[in-house]
């Protein structure tokens, strides 16, 4: 009788571990929202005064598309959704002071919203404050700064563009 009740508990512990465990998927494994198979990206807008940034961000976004899932980049006329968007900011601030007068260390900060919408339109998937950031070290000239904090810019669009791929195939 003891055994009998053994088993039973071990069945349905047994059963509620597949249940559980069938649902679960890794980030970025689910579909595009909306039925959508193919998207377009436009180029992001950049509403800061960093030039050209708006070229490393929408380039890292299709290249991470391109790497997770080939088949769903499209050009505009085959495409089932337009993904566009803008940069909101770019907060670059010190965190380590060198001197009193000059930063050791800052802290680069970029902001996205995004829209994905169908061909009609109508938007389907909207975000709002994605954002990511990068610690640089600031040199003693000029040049030198500038090259980390374009390193910083480019490791922390390549974040970004993870995030944005993985809330955007959520299925949740």
């Amino acid at each position: 009788m003891k055994t009998s009740s053994c088993v039973k508990y071990i069945f349905l512990f047994s059963t509620c571990i597949f249940i559980l465990s069938c649902s679960y998927r890794f980030s970025g494994e689910g579909s595009l929202p909306s039925g959508i198979k193919r998207i377009y990206f436009s180029m992001i807008e950049n509403n800061t005064s960093e030039t050209g940034i708006e070229h490393i961000i929408t380039n890292d976004l299709i290249n991470e598309f391109i790497h997770r899932r080939k088949d769903v980049i499209g050009r505009q006329d085959d495409s089932d959704g337009i993904l566009k968007g803008n940069i909101e900011y770019l907060r670059d601030v010190p965190i380590v002071h060198g001197t009193q007068i000059r930063s050791a260390q800052r802290r680069i900060t970029l902001g996205i919203a995004l829209k994905l919408t169908d061909t009609k339109g109508k938007a389907v998937w909207i975000a709002r404050g994605i954002n990511s950031s990068e610690v640089y070290r600031v040199a003693d000239d000029k040049m030198s700064s500038e090259l980390n904090k374009k390193t910083a810019i480019q490791a922390l669009s390549r974040r970004l563009a993870e995030k944005v791929y993985n809330r955007l195939t959520d299925d949740f």
